[in-house]
């Protein structure tokens, strides 16, 4: 194989190495990204369920609203 065929099909695997690095890169980022959000919404989620619960406490049992009243 001539040397200028080596030559170009080298540069093409690095090209493509070069592309598949920024790819890998790019979607290491968004993961993080993702990760963090993920963690934050878990955050919040568990806050509102406290709430939640806190409220369940200081609200009385409520009755249901189509309970026909005691006279029917």
């Amino acid at each position: 194989m001539p040397d200028n065929e080596l030559a170009e099909r080298l540069e093409r695997l690095e090209i493509l190495v070069s592309e598949q690095e920024y790819t890998i890169e790019t979607l290491n980022r968004i993961v993080t990204e993702q990760t963090k959000d993920i963690d934050r919404l878990e955050f919040t989620v568990e806050q509102l369920r406290q709430q939640v619960g806190d409220l369940r406490k200081r609200i009385p049992e409520a009755k249901p609203v189509d309970e026909k009243p005691p006279h029917y």
